[in-house]
């Protein structure tokens, strides 16, 4: 099965609650909590963004692997340990996947404007004037397809890759119903 992964969104909880304006003077990181509530706190290697929120919750975007998460975490856990910031044991903390987004080729081009008319209504939109692509909902696994004339597709929504596969072979399996019909 094809598909690449194009971002991962994790989270996770370092402590029970943090001083983020500290946080922002120690680690000289900006910190405008009237703009927005957490810090963003950028790792260079992996290239992940996080979030840092006074709850203690840290939240991870960017990321290609679930190794990358965990490594953008430990360079932020360990920046916050060498500043003596009150953190719970490293060991202790679980980082759980929110949301895996990939691409994925279907292997031929799709006319949207018929493809839209044999999907269920209640699961797909298709406004080209506002968005080039097909948005369709599959319930199980619950994931979001953006769906586009080339026959190339993002994929979101999922927290495990085998959701993501379960929704590929899924939604190849309905498009193979409708045949040279929806092929352009």
């Amino acid at each position: 099965m094809t598909y690449k992964v194009v971002n991962m969104v994790a989270s996770t909880r370092l402590t029970n609650n943090i001083d983020l304006n500290e946080v922002s003077a120690m680690l000289d990181i900006p910190y405008e909590q009237e703009q927005f509530p957490g810090m963003v706190y950028r790792v260079e290697t992996p290239k992940v963004c996080l979030l840092l929120f006074r709850s203690g919750r840290c939240v991870a975007a960017g990321a290609k692997d679930a190794d990358a998460v965990r490594q953008a975490v430990k360079v932020l856990y360990d920046d916050l340990a060498e500043n003596h910031f009150d953190l719970w044991n490293y060991e202790d903390i679980d980082t759980n996947l929110q949301n895996i987004v990939v691409t994925h080729s279907i292997g031929y081009e799709i006319d949207l404007e018929s493809l839209v008319i044999s999907l269920p209504f209640d699961r797909s939109e298709y406004e080209p004037e506002q968005f080039p692509g097909l948005i369709y909902h599959l319930d199980d696994p619950k994931v979001v397809f953006l769906i586009f004339a080339s026959g190339k597709c993002v994929i979101s929504g999922s927290k495990n890759f085998e959701d993501v596969e379960s929704a590929i072979t899924k939604i190849q399996s309905e498009f193979e119903e409708f045949g040279d019909y929806i092929k352009a």
